[in-house]
């Protein structure tokens, strides 16, 4: 492979990596505001403990599908945890299948929820159904045409994201920046939070929410061919995402306490920043390319993990007709899961997968990376 490909292999997977994690909740603002903004001046830093715990994760799981070939997450998870015997293995692939399948079906459904959201307060003669329909349908259509158009389509989205990710934050920071310096200065820490101990927690726990999509990172690794193109993955990925995590963040906490209500801050803080009105085409443009390049890319991990399964059973290679039946079905329950609403769904769903998704998916993976790395 020619260093160009490899290169780009390696940031296409990175922009992958970035274009899932940056999904609804976090285009919204919302779940800014749920894991970090609300806990005061702790949010600062907290958000760079999240990424480097999912990077941690992130490199083990990507070193060994590299090494071993393992690009669906049943194959990934039933040779990753072999070391511990069959029993701990099975329980293991099954911790892996179910919580990836939660988050899926959560997260395309936010994603979903938020697009719809989104269009109806800016247009309030589009309908929320109408809106989630035509967006669950270009998914699909994406989905269905495999892992490179994943990737390169995650590329695409991703710079048209940090693009206008930056007009925005940069923008309002300019302008608000004694706000933001207050805001810092009389660190607001409220004592109903639970001090640094609960702000840590839900740093911990957003990684969590992170780390329980490994499958659809896994699903896109065969573009890295190497262990450096991992390495270069990991690094590139984490500057990309605690970047613009903190940009966001920062962005958001310039108008602390009274973001903590809105259900879409990024709006608030696009409407107060700076932009006005005509921002909020960039900031609707940045939301709709979020849901979509989230609901690709955990729709396919989940897609690809049930085509190499049925290729498996069958013994008949490829099969058109379960590349697009699977994604479809994911698609049409994530569609029901997004009536429920968008706050209800980050503040009680993503809450609840990132507290079982630490112990049950991070901490296994991180012991076990440094497992295989002590026998390779």
């Amino acid at each position: 492979m020619s260093e160009k490909g490899a290169s780009w292999g390696a940031w296409s997977v990175a922009f992958v990596w970035f274009t899932t994690h940056f999904g609804g909740g976090f285009a919204s603002g919302r779940q800014i505001v749920e894991f970090f903004a609300q806990f005061g001046w702790y949010a600062v830093f907290t958000p760079i403990i999240s990424v480097a715990i999912i990077s941690a994760v992130l490199y083990f799981a990507w070193s060994f599908a590299v090494k071993h070939k393992t690009y669906d997450y049943l194959t990934w998870s039933s040779g990753y945890f072999k070391p511990l015997g069959k029993a701990l293995t099975f329980f293991f692939e099954i911790v892996i299948e179910v919580m990836y399948i939660i988050i899926l079906l959560l997260a395309t459904g936010i994603a979903l929820a938020t697009g719809g959201t989104l269009v109806s307060e800016i247009l309030p003669n589009v309908s929320y159904s109408a809106c989630t329909v035509a967006l669950a349908v270009l998914i699909f259509v994406l989905t269905i045409w495999g892992a490179e158009t994943v990737r390169r389509a995650a590329a695409s989205m991703a710079i048209l994201i940090i693009a206008g990710m930056l007009v925005i934050y940069l923008t309002s920071l300019y302008n608000n920046f004694p706000k933001l310096a207050a805001a810092v200065s009389a660190m607001p820490s409220p004592a109903d939070k639970g001090g640094f101990g609960e702000a840590l927690w839900q740093s911990v726990k957003y990684a969590g929410l992170q780390c329980a999509v490994v499958g659809a990172y896994i699903a896109v690794a065969d573009a890295l061919k190497t262990q450096d193109d991992v390495k270069k993955t990991t690094l590139v990925g984490f500057v990309l995402n605690a970047g613009m995590l903190m940009l966001a963040m920062t962005g958001v906490f310039a108008f602390y306490p009274e973001i903590n209500a809105e259900r879409m801050p990024i709006i608030y803080v696009t409407l107060h920043g700076g932009g006005g009105e005509p921002v909020l085409l960039v900031v609707s443009l940045i939301i709709l390319l979020a849901v979509v390049s989230t609901g690709v890319g955990m729709v396919y991990g989940g897609a690809r993990r049930v085509s190499n399964w049925w290729k498996k059973k069958t013994g008949t290679g490829e099969s058109r007709a379960v590349d697009v039946i699977a994604p479809a079905v994911y698609i049409l329950v994530a569609w029901c899961l997004s009536t429920f609403g968008l706050i209800g769904l980050i503040a009680q769903g993503y809450g609840w997968v990132g507290i079982l998704s630490t112990p049950l998916v991070v901490i296994p993976i991180l012991l076990m990376g440094f497992v295989h790395r002590r026998h390779s």
